[in-house]
């Protein structure tokens, strides 16, 4: 693991780069918590999977970096071990697309490198931030939220399930 200002944390994942950026971030993890406080990044590397074949990007490449911004638990999603799974929510992104940075021989789909070790030149990254989470559903044509609407949309920003979301309105 790398304790410079470039340390990463790499994943493994089938998730699309909409996905990603429609969520803050990339979630379902199970992982060093301590090691993702000492990371700066979040490498993503493609997993094959039919849902994301239309992409184009090919199998263990990177094909986003983004600035970490929180470490979420996911309290619904525990492994088999009763580990609990994180979101790793970003604030800023980079489109980059670095061949092979998933190493075959790795078999945790989290690992933790620094960009340079990657091949990743942070130099060269441009990042941009990531727009809010942005609620779908008819309150744009209404003109405003309703409460179940606003949980689900503060659920998916945050990492937790709506149930778990407290609105108070004062006025």
């Amino acid at each position: 693991m790398s304790t410079t200002d470039d340390a990463a944390v790499v994943v493994f994942t089938s998730e699309t780069r909409q996905q990603i950026l429609s969520l803050g971030g990339s979630r379902g993890w199970v992982l060093s918590r301590k090691s993702v406080e000492h990371s700066h990044y979040l490498v993503c590397c493609r997993r094959q999977d039919w849902n994301n074949k239309a992409e184009g990007i090919p199998p263990r490449a990177a094909f986003l970096v983004g600035r970490i911004l929180s470490l979420t638990p996911l309290d619904e999603t525990k492994n088999s071990r009763g580990q609990a799974r994180f979101h790793i929510g970003i604030s800023d992104f980079a489109d980059i697309a670095v061949a092979e940075v998933w190493r075959k021989e790795l078999r945790n789909p989290v690992a933790y490198a620094g960009l340079k070790q990657l091949g990743i030149p942070l130099k060269r990254l441009t990042f941009q931030p990531v727009a809010e989470a942005r609620p779908t559903g008819s309150h744009a044509s209404r003109g405003g939220l309703t409460i179940a609407e606003a949980k689900k949309a503060l659920a998916v920003t945050f990492g937790v399930r709506p149930e778990d979301i407290e609105i108070t309105i004062k006025g």
